[in-house]
């Protein structure tokens, strides 16, 4: 009786006859190409979808960098100019005061007045320059105040003497107060052929 069962139950083990007209799909690898498609796509959009995100965040990031930049500027620009026209004032004051005998305290006390000034303005990101005298005239750095006569050709459009620094900004080099200077200007020689 055993012997039949085990028989039996051997029987019921067995493979199913094969149809000849079926296709084989053996752990369903259509079904897993299918899937993995899928997951390619999915990764293509998610790539397609961060890339967008990140040119929009660059964007915006300009975008931001920029107002910034103008808001700073309608503020400090007023600020700063009011700052550099006090630097130039506490200077100009600390040498009248030395040229008229004032004592010496006095005018080096306005002398670090200005240092003070200066450093504020350094804070502000703004740097002085100067030029030094026969420099030629920069268009955009240097500005005249006044004119000296000279008979050498060679020395005509260069600074003679420089009356006051200029300053720049620290990250953009742009001149925000170009050098003053008195220039060189070359005497006119008068006409003797009318003379005779």
């Amino acid at each position: 009786m055993q012997d039949a069962r085990i028989e039996q139950s051997a029987c019921d083990d067995s493979p199913a006859p094969r149809d000849e007209g079926a296709t084989e799909d053996p752990g369903g690898l259509s079904d897993i190409v299918e899937r993995l498609g899928l997951l390619e796509q999915q990764g293509a959009e998610y790539h397609r979808r961060a890339s967008h995100r990140e040119e929009v965040i660059d964007r915006l990031h300009l975008e931001n960098q920029k107002l910034r930049d103008e808001v700073r500027g309608s503020v400090f620009d007023p600020i700063t100019a009011d700052l550099i026209r006090l630097y130039d004032s506490l200077g100009r004051d600390a040498e009248r005061l030395a040229e008229a005998g004032a004592d010496p305290g006095t005018a080096k006390l306005m002398n670090s007045y200005a240092a003070d000034v200066e450093l504020i303005l350094d804070r502000c990101g703004l740097e002085p320059f100067t030029a030094a005298p026969g420099e030629p005239f920069k268009l955009g750095e240097h500005s005249v105040t006044d004119t000296m006569e000279t008979g050498e050709e060679d020395r005509e459009n260069t600074i003679a003497v420089v009356t006051a620094i200029g300053f720049r900004a620290r990250d953009t080099g742009q001149v925000k107060r170009p050098v003053r200077a008195i220039f060189y200007r070359a005497a006119k020689q008068s006409d003797q052929s009318g003379a005779d």
